[in-house]
């Protein structure tokens, strides 16, 4: 009879220390195709949106979305 060994690695992710979070927006009313510039400050893209609302008063729904680039590295001594 053979036995099997198992071994678990504990790791974390964390956002890459050289990288910086980029947030970006789009409208989702209709057919329209506009989008915010991407940007390194949330504020920046809320403000573009709440621009574009103000031009287009039905335009009132985005999608945001916040990227980054991860680093998965393994936690030493963790059991």
């Amino acid at each position: 009879m053979s036995r099997a060994v198992l071994r678990f690695v504990v790791h974390r992710i964390r956002r890459h220390p050289e990288s910086e979070a980029v947030a970006a927006a789009r409208c989702l009313h209709g057919e329209c195709a506009w989008e915010a510039a991407p940007s390194l400050s949330v504020n920046d893209v809320d403000d573009q949106c709440m621009a574009h609302t103000g031009l287009n008063a039905q335009h009132t729904t985005f999608a945001r979305t916040f990227s980054d680039v991860a680093l998965v590295e393994r936690v030493e001594g963790a059991a």
